[in-house]
């Protein structure tokens, strides 16, 4: 089936991209990257997340930002490269879709 996605991919993941299921990723790296705000309607500096296999980079918030320094025990974004966590797909206060992360579940005995 030909889609208008194939000629406009997506750029940044989604909840809807997990199709309701939880993934376990590595983090390759995290940097800043500069995009325009529509709210704001400003440029804003942004942590960008990129996968080990994945084509679709996280842009972060805050929330995922504390939340990986609780994971990885330091607040140096540049030291969460190679850090294993997990994606969920979940909604947000206010109904939209949105994604958490939390720690690889220990494996079953």
């Amino acid at each position: 089936m030909s889609s208008y996605k194939d000629i406009f991919p997506d750029k940044w993941l989604k909840a809807e991209h997990l199709q309701g299921r939880s993934v376990v990723v590595t983090i390759v790296g995290v940097g800043i990257e500069s995009m325009f705000n529509p709210a704001t309607k400003k440029q804003e500096r942004r942590l960008v997340a990129e996968f080990h296999g994945k084509k679709l980079r996280l842009i972060l918030n805050k929330t995922h930002c504390v939340t990986l320094a609780a994971l990885t025990s330091t607040e140096n974004y540049t030291a969460w490269q190679g850090h294993q966590i997990t994606l969920s797909p979940a909604l947000a206060s206010n109904g939209k879709g949105t994604i958490t992360i939390s720690g690889v579940p220990e494996p079953a005995k």
